[in-house]
């Protein structure tokens, strides 16, 4: 981006002027002769009639000019006149030297501090541009266009194959069909040992009967 040519609105212009006159006051006191420039300053309506009786009844030559100068001030148009009215006199050209000169540095350093003002503002604009653009960055890497952050935990196509059961049916379909082993097959689970007791007591009756069998036949 080119940068943008800076200039000075009529207001700042008009600062200008008048702190170049309030700067070179003490100067412009001792070399002006505030009554030559009466009459071009009434023609240009910068002073009226009155303005300049109130200049004349001060008691001397530099009061006289300090307050033509106060009247300059207040007027946006004050200090052009009273250069108009150096250069048609043409005896204190220098002065208008002097002036230029004043109102160039003070216009050059309002410049800068526009040009400074506006650089910071600038950074400023490309630095939240950048934090910005970063954090749009930032959220399109977790959050893709598009998808939400809870995709993952709300998806409809699940890859778990659960069975389903049907409503009304509380059998489960993977071991419906499985027997389970019945008291002393391989992988059934042990006996109570009251009921191991039992059990084992109805074997040693069984071993016996064949030997008494045996002894009443021998009888």
């Amino acid at each position: 981006m080119e940068p943008t040519a800076l200039s000075l609105t009529e207001e700042d212009l008009t600062e200008v002027k008048k702190d170049a006159l309030e700067n070179l006051r003490v100067y412009l006191c001792e070399k002006i002769i505030a009554e030559r420039h009466f009459d071009h300053l009434r023609a240009k309506k910068i002073l009226s009639r009155e303005d300049t009786e109130e200049i004349s009844c001060r008691t001397s030559s530099r009061k006289r000019a300090g307050k033509l100068l106060d009247y300059l001030q207040e007027n946006p148009k004050g200090l052009d006149t009273l250069v108009e009215s150096i250069r048609r006199e043409k005896t204190q050209n220098f002065l208008i030297q002097k002036i230029t000169d004043e109102v160039l540095k003070l216009r050059n350093i309002k410049l800068e501090h526009l040009k400074d003002g506006a650089t910071n503002n600038l950074s400023r604009s490309n630095s939240d541009e950048s934090y910005f653009s970063e954090k749009r960055r930032a959220s399109t890497m977790y959050h893709p266009e598009g998808e939400s952050s809870t995709a993952p935990f709300f998806s409809t196509n699940s890859s778990l194959n659960l069975p389903v059961l049907e409503v009304g049916k509380t059998e489960n379909p993977t071991f419906s069909s499985t027997t389970l082993p019945r008291p002393g097959d391989p992988g059934a689970p042990p006996l109570p040992p009251d009921l191991q007791l039992e059990e084992e007591t109805g074997n040693s009756s069984e071993m016996f009967l064949p030997l008494r069998s045996r002894a009443l036949s021998r009888q």
